[in-house]
């Protein structure tokens, strides 16, 4: 985990691969009227096109171009949310908002050139509000998965240990007086031992040899 220094370390490989696919979808075209069946909602950064299922990040052409232009200090500064929406930057604003878009003043720190198209993709602020401690998505949903792993798990232990207790006592138990029903040198239980009360009325089934009788 990095200190809070406010100095500058490695982009994380993600906001890469996070930022290329933005501007891919930025330039693709979008076929109007759209599909009645694409379902967009900036607001909550939701999109029912096929492309939004399949996205690594849960993007898609739709929602990039639905919101003004975003400068490069976004693909350092955007938040990955667990919850609708999905992305979040204060310089993402929807164009069709009610709220009214001004350019955002950013002041960058003089050793960083942001001309180029991939001039920021090495480097990001560690400083408070700073987005260097946060996880990929990959990282996330294996940490989601095995959350459940661990819960279902437990699940099934409890269970077990719960519910089936009975039913392990009753076959620890049949067993017992089978095998006592067999044999000839093991002493006979006691009629009315309370632990073996439930194999009353459990009978031997027949050997090999008495089933071909």
């Amino acid at each position: 985990m990095l200190n809070d220094i406010g100095c500058f370390c490695t982009l994380p490989k993600w906001r890469k691969e996070f930022k290329a696919e933005w501007k891919k979808a930025a330039k693709m075209s979008i076929i109007l009227p759209l599909n009645d069946s694409y379902q967009l909602d900036p607001i909550h950064f939701v999109c029912t096109c096929p492309q939004f299922i399949i996205s690594r990040f849960l993007v898609c052409k739709h929602l990039v171009q639905s919101f003004h232009t975003v400068n490069p200090v976004f693909f350092l500064q955007v938040s990955c949310n667990h919850v609708p929406p999905f992305w979040s930057h204060p310089t993402l604003i929807p164009i069709n908002s009610s709220i009214e878009y001004t350019e955002p003043v950013v002041l960058i720190p003089e050793h960083i050139d942001l001309e180029g198209s991939d001039s920021d993709d090495n480097v990001v602020d560690t400083a408070e509000g700073g987005e260097g401690q946060h996880t990929t998505f990959h990282e996330q949903m294996a940490s989601h998965i095995k959350l459940l792993q661990d819960f279902c798990d437990g699940l099934k232990y409890q269970t077990l240990e719960k519910d089936g207790a009975g039913m392990f006592r009753l076959e620890r138990n049949c067993l017992s007086c089978e095998h006592w029903l067999k044999s000839t040198h093991t002493s006979a239980h006691t009629t009315w031992e309370s632990s073996m009360a439930n194999t009353m009325f459990y009978r031997s089934h027949p050997t090999h040899a008495e089933q071909g009788t």
